[in-house]
C-alpha cells in the first residue's frame, strides 16, 4: 500500500479527518427523482418568501406548482418505493395559501411539506445522496433549469413575466442549500469551485422584486450553469 494510502486510513481511523464522499450508486431514475424533489422545494422556498414579502398574489401560483407540474413525474418512483402520496399534502398547501396567506396554518403546512420532500429524498441510495459529485450535477441541472425559467421571464429585453423570474429565483435558492447541506460534511476544493460559479448565479436573481432591466442576458445566464456543470463532471 502506498504510503499516502497509509497515512489518510490511518488519519481517518483516529478521526482527525472527514471520511470522503463516495462514488456513486445510483441510476438515471435516481437522479432525477431527486432533481424534481429539488425543483419541488425550489418552488415551495420563492413561494415562502414571497409571503414574508406579503406578495400573496405572487406567491400563490409557486404553492400550486408542485402539485400541478411536477408531482405526477415522481409519483411512479413513489409507487414502485412504497412511499406514501404525497399530492393531497401538496394540494392542500396550496389551498391554504389561497384562503389564508398569512396565517399559521399555512407556515404549518410548509414546513410539514418540506419535512416530507426531505423524507422522499431518503429513497434515494445512499450511494448518491453521499456522492459529491452526483449531488453537484443535480445542482448544476437545476441550475440549467433556472436559466431557462429565466429566458421566459424576459420579453423585449425586459423581465416582464414575474412568475418565470421566480421560478429562477427559487430554484437558485435551493441549490445554494443543498450546497450549505454538502459543506457540512467537509470542505472540498471541487465544493470551492462550483461555489464560486453558483455565485455567479444567485447574483442575477438576488432581488426578490427585480427592476425591469436583466441584470445579464439569457446567454450569460446559460454560460454560468455550463460552468456549473463543467465543474460537477466527474474526472
Amino acid at each position: 500500500m502506498p504510503i499516502k494510502a497509509m497515512f489518510v486510513g490511518l488519519m481517518l481511523l483516529l478521526g482527525l479527518v472527514v471520511a470522503p464522499y463516495r462514488a456513486s450508486a445510483g441510476t438515471a431514475e435516481d437522479r432525477d427523482f431527486y432533481f424534481r424533489l429539488g425543483l419541488m422545494e425550489g418552488h415551495l422556498i420563492v413561494a415562502h418568501d414571497l409571503i414574508k414579502a406579503r406578495k400573496a398574489n405572487l406567491a400563490l401560483p409557486h404553492f400550486g406548482h408542485p402539485v400541478r407540474e411536477l408531482y405526477d413525474d415522481v409519483s411512479g418512483y413513489l409507487k414502485q418505493k412504497n412511499f406514501p402520496g404525497f399530492n393531497r399534502q401538496l394540494a392542500g398547501l396550496e389551498a391554504a395559501a389561497a384562503a389564508a396567506p398569512y396565517g399559521q396554518d399555512l407556515e404549518t403546512r410548509y414546513q410539514a411539506t418540506l419535512a416530507t420532500l426531505a423524507k422522499a429524498k431518503e429513497l434515494v441510495p445512499s450511494g448518491l445522496r453521499d456522492s459529491l459529485p452526483d449531488r453537484l450535477q443535480i445542482c448544476a441541472d437545476t441550475m440549467d433549469a433556472a436559466a431557462g425559467e429565466y429566458a421566459a421571464a424576459i420579453q423585449r429585453g425586459k423581465l416582464a413575466l414575474l412568475v418565470e423570474y421566480h421560478d429562477s429565483r427559487g430554484f437558485i435558492t435551493y441549490v445554494g442549500r443543498e450546497l450549505s447541506a454538502l459543506a457540512t460534511k467537509g470542505e472540498s476544493e471541487l465544493l470551492a469551485r462550483f461555489n464560486a460559479v453558483y455565485a455567479k448565479t444567485q447574483a442575477v436573481v438576488g432581488r426578490l422584486i427585480p427592476d425591469p432591466t436583466p441584470v445579464v442576458t439569457v446567454a450569460q445566464f446559460r454560460e454560468f450553469a455550463g460552468q456549473a456543470a463543467q465543474v460537477a463532471k466527474p474526472d
